[in-house]
C-alpha cells in the first residue's frame, strides 16, 4: 500500500475539486438569475455585500455563486478522499474519487432541478403569499423570486445528497474491485 502516492492523490485533488465546485456555483447562478435577476439584486448581492454588483451584475452573480460553493468542494472532497484511501492503488483512488465527484457534481444539479420543478408546481400568483415570508422587500416578480429559492436550497440539499451518492460509488466500486 503506497501511503505517500495516496496522500500526493489527496492533496493533488483537493485544489481541482474546490475550483469544480466553485465554477459549478457560477454556472448555477448565472442560469438562477436568468430566472431572477431579483433574487440576485435584492437578497443575494446585499447577503454577499456587493455594492457593485448593480454595474456587472452577471459577474456578480457568478462571483456569488463561486463563493457560495467552492466550501462545499472541499466539504465533500474532503469525505470523498478519506474514503479514497481504501483503494489498493493511488492511481485506481485518483480515477475513483474524480469518478464520485463527477456522481456529486450531478446529484446535485438534478437535486437543483428538481428544487425548482417544484417551486414551479407550487409557486405560482395564488399561492406566493404563503411564502411572503421568503421575499425581501421591493421584489416585483416574488413568484420567480421564490422558485428560484427552491432552486437553491434544493442545490445545497443536493450537495449532501451527491457526497451520499459518492460515498455509496466509492464503497460499492471497493467492493467490486476486492471480488475481482
Amino acid at each position: 500500500m503506497n501511503i505517500l502516492g495516496k496522500l500526493g492523490v489527496y492533496f493533488l485533488l483537493f485544489i481541482p475539486a474546490t475550483l469544480v465546485a466553485g465554477f459549478y456555483g457560477a454556472i448555477h447562478d448565472q442560469i438562477s438569475y436568468s430566472l431572477s435577476n431579483e433574487y440576485f439584486t435584492h437578497f443575494k448581492f446585499i447577503q454577499f455585500g456587493f455594492p457593485w454588483a448593480q454595474e456587472s451584475p452577471r459577474l456578480a452573480a457568478a462571483l456569488v455563486g463561486m463563493l457560495a460553493t467552492w466550501w462545499m468542494g472541499v466539504l465533500v472532497f474532503v469525505v470523498l478522499g478519506l474514503f479514497g484511501f481504501a483503494f489498493p492503488t493511488s492511481k485506481i483512488m485518483a480515477i475513483e474519487l474524480l469518478k464520485s465527484f463527477g456522481i456529486v457534481i450531478v446529484v446535485a444539479f438534478v437535486t437543483g432541478v428538481i428544487g425548482l420543478a417544484y417551486g414551479y408546481i407550487q409557486v405560482n400568483d395564488a399561492t406566493v403569499s404563503n411564502y411572503a415570508h421568503w421575499i425581501w422587500p421591493g421584489v416585483t416578480n416574488p413568484v420567480q423570486f421564490v422558485r428560484v429559492g427552491f432552486m437553491h436550497n434544493a442545490s445545497y440539499l443536493g450537495g449532501i445528497l451527491g457526497l451520499c451518492a459518492g460515498i455509496a460509488y466509492l464503497f460499492l466500486s471497493r467492493k467490486r474491485q476486492s471480488e475481482c
